[in-house]
């Protein structure tokens, strides 16, 4: 009877290491699946190469607003898919890359930006953008219905 319940209990250890450690390494895994965020050039390179619109968003440290976007918005998991799946993310540190924001005459942060495949600019949004917001935007510019329809007709379609 010992000898079971030593079976027993070392048995069940066994499949709560094995499950405590699968848990973990799924934890990480969503962790790790955020959005894939590269550096401009980088993320320019590949867009281009990929014929994928980029997403382009400039921030700061000391940005409020920025960090919010970051906790909130880039943390909703249905933004996180659709921005892997259907753009090239590139985050720009306007501190510490003035010269790109310059390119973009940013002059408040966060700004928002996409680029088409061909390297032109498609347009910008200024300030802080929530989850519901940034996910219809995304869907406005991913859908390429900014070709042939305002972003209000967009969002009155209920797409």
């Amino acid at each position: 009877m010992k000898n079971r319940c030593n079976l027993a209990t070392i048995a069940l250890t066994i499949v709560l290491t094995l499950l405590t450690g699968a848990v973990g390494a799924s934890g990480t895994q969503t962790g790790d699946a955020g959005i894939q965020w590269l550096s401009y050039a980088e993320g320019r390179q590949r867009g281009e190469a990929e014929n994928k619109k980029v997403f382009l968003v400039f921030n700061a440290d000391w940005c409020r607003y920025c960090l919010q976007m970051e906790k909130e918005t880039f943390q909703n998991p249905t933004v996180i898919a659709y921005v892997n799946r259907n753009f090239v993310p590139i985050s720009v540190n306007s501190d510490r890359e003035q010269d790109i924001a310059a390119k973009y005459n940013v002059r408040g942060l966060p700004s928002t930006w996409f680029i088409s495949e061909n390297g032109d600019r498609i347009g910008n949004r200024p300030g802080y953008i929530a989850a519901d917001e940034m996910l219809k935007i995304l869907k406005y510019i991913g859908s390429d219905s900014y070709l042939t329809m305002s972003f209000q007709a967009f969002v009155d379609k209920g797409k």
